[in-house]
Order: C-alpha cells, then sequence, then structure tokens
C-alpha cells in the first residue's frame, strides 16, 4: 500500500520527495476513480441505481473521509510518528479490499423490469 512509503517520504521534508509522493499519489487516486463510476451504477438495478450509488459514496465519504483525518490526528498526537497513520490507511484499505471481494460478479446480467437475467 501506497501510505507507508508516502509518510515516509513526506517525513524526509525534503520538497522533491513531497512532490514526488503527492504525484503518485494522484496517479493512483486517478486509476481508481475512472472503474469506480460504472463499479456503483452496477451494483444496484436500474430502477435503484442513481440513489444506491449515490448514497452508497456520500455514506462512504462521510464515514471513510469525515473520520479519517480525525483519527489520523488523534494517532500523530498521541505518538508523534506519522507510521501509525500508515498502519490505520492500511487496515482501513484491507477492510476496504475484503469488502470488494465479497460483492457479487454482475457481468453478463442483464436487469430488466427489476428482474435479473443472466445472459450467455
Amino acid at each position: 500500500m501506497w501510505s507507508i512509503p508516502f509518510f515516509l517520504l513526506i517525513d524526509t521534508a525534503v520538497p522533491a520527495l513531497i512532490v514526488l509522493s503527492v504525484a503518485v499519489l494522484t496517479v493512483g487516486l486517478g486509476l481508481t476513480y475512472g472503474p469506480q463510476a460504472a463499479f456503483f451504477a452496477e451494483l444496484f438495478e436500474p430502477r435503484y441505481r442513481y440513489s444506491g450509488a449515490s448514497f452508497a459514496y456520500a455514506v462512504g465519504a462521510v464515514v471513510g473521509g469525515g473520520f479519517a483525518p480525525l483519527i489520523a490526528t488523534a494517532l500523530q498526537t498521541a505518538t508523534g510518528q506519522s507510521w501509525p497513520v500508515s498502519a490505520y490507511m492500511v487496515a482501513v484499505g484491507l477492510v476496504s479490499l475484503g469488502a470488494v471481494l465479497l460483492l457479487r460478479e454482475t457481468r453478463g446480467q442483464v436487469a430488466v423490469a427489476g428482474v435479473t437475467r443472466t445472459t450467455s
């Protein structure tokens, strides 16, 4: 996971390494945001798709994005080091990976009028 080398590079306080760490982070974010919209849309049948994807994205942003800075600040303040923040990010990433792996595959399925059918 990128959070460990990211914070190691940030901790150096060398501007070029900080820019490098942010640049690599930006590339990774771009690679995830690209397929994310299609992935969220596939999780819901058409009649619930807009509401389901919007609700899931909003709740995820509040829970993941709202509390993460508070937790990271508390970890940094309590220890005076950045590695606990990296460990927290790795743990959250592993929970997210586990959740994604538990989702069902929708390839080859077509939802028409609320009924999901498998295509051949």
